[in-house]
């Protein structure tokens, strides 16, 4: 091998976070909030059945940012693993930990070994019986695990237009300084989802269509905890 054609590790490794990291740029984020009742997340979404945020097990949501195709294949295999865990032994012993944990190695083994990683970024949230009980758990592309309370978001990276330059953490630094110490309201945490959301130098407000919203909500009293917003609803939590 001319040593011209060899990279080394390292540097390969550094060439595929700059191809995901880029490609994210181009994605739009998801905000996750907790509120008194539950779990709210929100994200820029036109499509009407390509979702962003969907159902894993009763009272755990998968949300995904990037390639569809690739979170798709991911939110794919999580509901087969809930379903065969629910199925062995009980559907209390599904839990979004674990599934994070399946997730991190597998993500983090594809970035590692494969030569085109995904290019995507996924969050699990699960509502617990209280508010002390809710688990948010983000998965990078890279791998890894970040456990995360009051909120979270993902695909939080911005390309700027004149330098080309990646930027970090601009929503979640907006979160950090706007996010209330004592409890919200549904309504209070989709005002603060949809303001971090515009964020995005955006040229005007976001409408209801260009929305998909979904709430874990601890009211419910069914064994599914999840509830997709439809845009009537929304328009009605815009207006309030």
């Amino acid at each position: 091998m001319e040593l011209s054609h060899f990279i080394s590790p390292k540097k390969l490794l550094q060439m595929k976070r700059e191809i995901v990291e880029e490609a994210l740029c181009q994605a739009h984020p998801i905000v996750v909030l907790e509120y008194q009742d539950g779990i709210l997340l929100l994200a820029e979404n036109p499509s009407e059945s390509l979702f962003k945020i969907t159902e894993i097990y009763d009272r755990i949501a998968f949300a995904g940012t990037g390639v569809y195709n690739d979170y798709e294949k991911l939110r794919r295999a999580g509901v087969q693993w809930a379903d065969i865990k629910g199925f062995s032994y009980s559907r209390a012993d599904v839990r979004a930990r674990s599934l994070a944990a399946e997730y991190s190695t597998t993500l983090g083994e594809i970035f590692s070994r494969q030569l085109i990683p995904l290019e995507v970024e996924i969050l699990l949230a699960e509502i617990g019986n209280k508010p002390e009980d809710n688990h948010m758990f983000l998965i990078p592309f890279s791998g890894g695990l970040i456990e995360e309370k009051g909120f979270s978001v993902i695909g939080d990276l911005h390309q700027d237009r004149d330098t080309g330059k990646i930027k970090k953490n601009i929503l979640r630094d907006f979160l950090s300084s706007h996010f209330p110490p004592s409890p919200m309201s549904k309504q209070e945490a989709f005002k603060l989802a949809y303001e971090v959301l515009n964020q995005s130098s955006h040229n005007h407000p976001l409408s209801s269509r260009e929305l998909e919203l979904v709430t874990l909500d601890r009211s419910v009293t069914q064994h599914r905890n999840f509830i997709r917003i439809p845009p009537e609803e929304i328009e009605k939590l815009m207006t309030d």
